[in-house]
């Protein structure tokens, strides 16, 4: 899977990306913190909702498993879907910025 990203937006513990996965367009999220489903709204511009893109949402808990917790969940969206990635703790974070093609030094 070739994944290259570039920051969106930034927010209160987290950054929006523009992702491209083998030539295919998602809008992914990835935010640090305990499973917050309330806060998808206010992260996620409504006009992609409205544009008709479907919001996944997955969580990253551990680093060693986060390469698979990430593959699954790109695995199974569709082009223009939404993903938000909620990330227990800064080394998962770190390591899904870096998985979603986006260095953590960026």
């Amino acid at each position: 899977m070739n994944i290259l990203s570039t920051r969106l937006s930034t927010f209160e513990n987290g950054m929006g990306l523009s992702t491209v996965i083998d030539g295919q367009p998602l809008t992914v999220y990835v935010v640090a913190g305990e499973p917050d489903l309330e806060i998808i709204p206010r992260i996620v511009p409504e006009a992609l909702v409205e544009a008709g893109a479907e919001i996944h949402a997955a969580l990253v808990d551990a680093f060693d498993q986060a390469q698979s917790q990430i593959d699954d969940m790109l695995d199974n969206v569709n082009p223009g879907d939404v993903v938000v990635f909620f990330c227990s703790d800064e080394d998962c974070y770190n390591a899904a910025l870096d998985l979603l093609g986006l260095p953590v030094d960026d």
